[in-house]
């Protein structure tokens, strides 16, 4: 599994592996003392020594000899508590927490590990003086390092990743027994130059295959057509996005999409939709601002929807957990701040996008922001769809966002093709822990597929919404939200909609209660929904209660399951689902294997209606590592992600090529956008980092702690990259042998000297460029170290001569020979200007 692991408001990582076995999970040690930034370091298989805060408390622990020397006492090992993998070592949990001063909270429906330190971190004096300083960064403090670019060029053809489900399932019913075969197939790979996506699906209950087809090209730097200067360019099978008060965003069609909206921002202004692939068996959860929100199941299309989820002023945190068929888990995260999602002054945002879904519907769209000054944005645009109820319909839209300080304000206004009028004013803003939405809508003969076309249309519609969290103290909050819109008829009437949630998680228990109250022309009608999970004994169970309220109280259904981890990556999974409207009780069960080279279920039910079934999935993903030739197999899918292929190896020569006596570095990391990867590389010296975020900026390091030889250094520290899906990304890194300078700084004046400190020096290339710099200690010393080969000019900063009204008495001539060269004794002398 991997975790997302927060320090109080910061997010120290999001993605430390983690193994859960039985009621135990297992943390690396080595990771974990990095990111918590204690001395603590795995030096070998099996091995770690350091210390904890002070050298006083000394640290060391060896998995062979089953001792763990802690303060100066020796502790005997329990060797079930420890797993040793190549690349870190593996405590539980509890025991891990005994010998680090923090405590760990682990939410497992979430993901995260909770850090809470029982002693003050280096760490957090770190985060503290970043704050007072108000440096910039992310929430977990990473800078851009300013890395070159690498492209992956496209190919005509490839060799693709393929994600593949085969299924045999039987059931009795009625006294008739069927038996259905499936498979479904999930491809990505370049074709023609472009990104290629494949989904395929075939069923012998649904003979009628099912296909899918996407070409295109993203680019997170708006590079693609030239002067359209386009982030997403598609044909193809491809959806159309929504605008506000007209429409939602489609499902799929066969058409075109170009963009060049950033694939990082929300899809509109206050709204964000949330879609992805979703194949056979799989379900996904959406949470917003820890609340659960949103649950689906596979479709025949293989895809997943959430259209339109409203955005709030302040944070919006969803997260996406996606279940397999076989145990498998997998989270993915999105976060925006809507008052900074403001077009830039000058820039102009646009979607363009056309299509004809499967029952030959067309659906098209153009729509355009533009950034007016700092804080004014306008947006306009035209759309065709079909409504419900009548024929196609087109619309014009216009509409200003204005962006103050602690709130947003908006106003729109629509024209439909057939004279139909609509005006809305908004207001976003923050009370509190609590955000607010606010907006009046007017209408004048207008219907779209949001407002369709009745006898008695909607008039005005007056909408408010409220998201926030109830914090009583003692780190307990409760995330709450309430909704409610009213609708006033053209004969009068009104239609109200009132609907609310509120959601707990404390030690382990998540529970979710949403309530919706509605008054149609004065009818009435209340319904609820229960959610509890809670992880109990390294048993998962979660629970689910429908209710209604008015215009009678009875139960709906309700659901309970159970599912518990087994050693070698095998789940157990058991459910109890009641009807209680048709008598009905369902048993169900499964045995499923997610981790290894394939995934394999076997599932049954039992319904006291006399029905009975059971089937068997077989679940394998496919992939090609192109610098082994080696083929790639696993029970977790790979083909919606990125991956990359590292080379690491010592270059003997200086040419950054990989030839001749050049040898292959084993056991070399990496870092991803700062943080550290687990991957190492093996005797060829090549890594393979899977699973990297798609279409996005990933900046790939080779960590030089992990270098056996300290005067090793990559002669590029890192590159950037943009993993696409079906793609493995190659990177070589090459490492030279290093050279080291030293010597110390001198005052002269009236022909006597003194050590001086705190006088910085660079070191500069041929073509002028500072490649490092060094101030000297209070006793005049410095030294460099990590001097690539090559020749360079040594200097006393000349800002900081000319600052201290000071001259030198020239500089030094460096050469780094390729077998490493140590230089001592090159020492600087400066004076004042009135005695140069």
């Amino acid at each position: 599994m991997l975790f997302e692991v927060r320090l109080g408001s910061q997010v120290l990582s999001d993605g430390v592996t983690a193994y859960e076995v039985g009621r135990r999970v297992f943390l690396p040690l080595g990771e974990m003392s990095r990111l918590l930034t204690l001395a603590v370091r795995v030096t070998d298989e099996g091995r770690a020594s350091g210390y904890i805060l002070t050298e006083e408390r000394n640290f060391s622990l060896d998995v062979a000899e089953g001792a763990v020397h802690a303060g100066g006492r020796r502790e005997e090992l329990d060797r079930s508590q420890v797993k040793v993998e190549p690349e870190d070592i593996y405590v539980d949990s509890r025991l891990m927490a005994r010998w680090l001063p923090v405590d760990l909270d682990i939410d497992m429906p979430s993901l995260t590990l909770k850090v809470s330190p029982r002693e003050p971190l280096p760490l957090q004096e770190r985060l503290a003086r970043r704050e007072r300083r108000d440096l910039p960064g992310n929430q977990a403090g990473y800078a851009d390092p300013g890395y070159p670019r690498l492209a992956a060029p496209y190919r005509m053809a490839a060799v693709p990743f393929l994600d593949q489900t085969l299924g045999v399932s039987t059931r009795s019913a009625g006294g008739q027994r069927r038996t259905d075969t499936s498979y479904t197939g999930y491809l990505t790979a370049d074709l023609l130059g472009m990104e290629a996506a494949l989904y395929a699906s075939r069923s012998r209950d649904d003979p009628s295959s099912g296909l899918r087809l996407t070409l295109g090209r993203h680019d997170p730097d708006a590079n693609l057509l030239g002067p359209l200067h386009a982030r997403t360019a598609l044909f193809g099978s491809v959806t159309v996005p929504g605008v506000d008060n007209i429409s939602a965003s489609s499902a799929t069609g066969n058409g075109v999409a170009l963009s060049n909206r950033p694939l990082n921002q929300p899809t509109s202004f206050d709204r964000h939709t949330l879609q992805g692939d979703l194949p056979p068996g799989w379900d996904v959860e959406l949470y917003y601002n820890e609340a659960l929100v949103g649950f689906q199941q596979s479709r025949p299309d293989g895809k997943y929807n959430f259209p339109d989820q409203p955005l709030a002023y302040g944070p919006n945190e969803f997260r996406l957990v996606f279940h397999g068929p076989l145990g498998q888990l997998r989270v993915e995260r999105q976060s925006f701040l809507l008052e900074e999602s403001a077009v830039p002054r000058g820039a102009l945002f646009y979607d363009v996008a056309a299509h004809r879904d499967q029952y030959g519907r067309p659906r098209s769209l153009a729509q355009f922001e533009w950034g007016l000054t700092g804080y004014l944005n306008a947006v306009g645009g035209w759309q065709r769809v079909q409504v419900p109820g009548s024929s196609e319909q087109s619309y014009a839209n216009l509409g200003l966002r204005s962006y103050w300080n602690t709130f947003i304000l908006s106003g729109d206004a629509v024209r439909a093709g057939d004279g139909g009028r609509l005006a809305q004013l908004g207001l976003k803003t923050r009370l509190g822990n609590v955000a607010v939405s606010a907006s009046r809508a007017r209408l004048d003969g207008f219907s779209s597929e949001l407002f369709p076309h009745t006898a008695d249309p909607v008039r005005i519609r007056d909408e408010l919404r409220a998201e926030g969290a109830l914090a009583p103290g003692g780190g307990i909050f409760f995330p709450l939200s309430l909704e409610a819109r009213r609708d006033l008829l053209a004969s009068q009437k009104e239609n109200v909609l009132v609907q609310g949630r509120i959601s707990a998680y404390r030690d382990g228990t998540a529970v979710s209660n949403a309530l919706r109250w509605q008054s149609l022309a004065g009818n009435r009608t209340a319904d609820g929904l229960l959610q509890v999970s809670r992880r109990v004994a390294g048993i998962g169970l979660t629970g689910q209660l429908q209710y209604l309220l008015a215009p009678g109280r009875q139960l709906g259904s309700a659901a309970v399951s159970a599912d518990r981890y087994l050693p070698d990556g095998y789940l157990v999974n058991l459910g109890l689902m009641r009807m209680f409207d048709t008598h009905e009780t369902r048993l169900s069960g499964a045995l499923n294997k997610s981790l290894g080279s394939y995934g394999l279920g076997v599932n049954g039910f039992w319904s006291n209606r006399h029905e009975y079934g059971g089937g068997v999935q077989f679940f394998m993903a496919l992939g090609l590592e192109p610098r082994q030739v080696r083929v790639m197999t696993d029970a977790q899918p790979m083909a919606n992600m990125g991956s990359a292929s590292v080379r690491v190896f010592l270059d003997k020569n200086l040419n950054g090529a990989m030839d001749g006596l050049d040898e292959p570095i084993k056991g070399a990391g990496f870092t991803i956008n700062g943080g550290n990867h687990l991957a190492r590389t093996d005797a060829d010296g090549i890594a393979y980092l899977p699973r990297l975020p798609a279409h996005q900026n990933i900046d790939l390091a080779l960590d030089p702690n992990t270098l056996e030889d300290p005067q090793w250094q990559p002669q590029t520290r890192g590159v950037r990259i943009v993993p696409r899906p079906g793609t493995v990304n190659q990177v070589d890194f090459a490492v030279a042998i290093t050279g080291e300078i030293d010597g110390s700084t001198y005052f002269l004046t009236k022909g006597k000297s003194r050590p001086i400190g705190d006088l910085k020096l660079e070191l500069v290339d041929g073509t002028r460029k500072v490649v490092a710099s060094m101030s000297s200690a209070s006793d005049g010393y410095y030294v460099i170290t990590g001097v690539l080969p090559g020749d360079y000019w040594l200097r006393v900063s000349p800002d900081q001569l000319k600052r201290l009204g000071l001259t030198d008495t020239g500089m030094h001539v460096i050469t780094i020979k390729p077998d490493g060269t140590v230089l001592n004794g090159r020492d600087f002398y400066v004076l004042p200007k009135s005695e140069g």
